[in-house]
């Protein structure tokens, strides 16, 4: 796992925009499926990054200390499946159901889970959609336009199938 920040070069909002190398942590054994960012939701409103991979794991990144020299240091860890494999990951809004921060993650045996990050553990589980293979990308359609209190979740599956929840 890479970071790269975009921001002015030397801070000069004169000048152009280019990305500066963070950090980067070797933390999954095998490929990574899916990332998501959020901000905490304490006081600090630090940014938070997500990761989950074929090892069946969840790493959540210290963004705040990445650096040069230290790497991206890993907040926590934690086992999200025995047998399935998680092929999708995003932050899910803290406005809907509950006031804590949770991440929604898909696997292969269509199935969607809530997750506290903080916790490390699973707050609900759900069949997802099974027509056109797992879930491989999660993205959450934005509010303007929608009706009060409404939102909607587009996915894409593995056989080029996309769809709405």
């Amino acid at each position: 796992m890479n970071l790269y920040h975009k921001n002015h070069l030397n801070g000069d909002p004169d000048t152009e925009f280019c990305w500066r190398f963070h950090g980067k942590m070797m933390s999954h054994t095998v490929e990574i499926s899916s990332i998501c960012f959020s901000n905490s939701l304490d006081e600090n409103d630090q940014l938070r990054l997500f990761s989950i991979g074929k090892d069946r794991r969840c790493f959540e990144y210290n963004v705040s200390n990445a650096s040069m020299s230290h790497g991206l240091p890993v907040e926590h860890v934690f086992s999200l499946e025995k047998e399935a494999f998680p092929t999708a990951c995003i932050w899910y809004p803290s406005n809907l159901d509950s006031k804590e921060g949770l991440i929604l993650t898909a696997n292969n045996e269509y199935k969607m889970k809530l997750w506290n990050p903080t916790t490390k553990s699973s707050r609900r589980t759900c069949l997802g959609p099974t027509y056109g293979g797992e879930i491989t990308k999660l993205k959450l359609l934005n509010q303007h336009g929608l009706r009060e209190g409404k939102q909607y979740l587009l996915y894409q599956t593995s056989k080029k199938v996309i769809g709405l929840i």
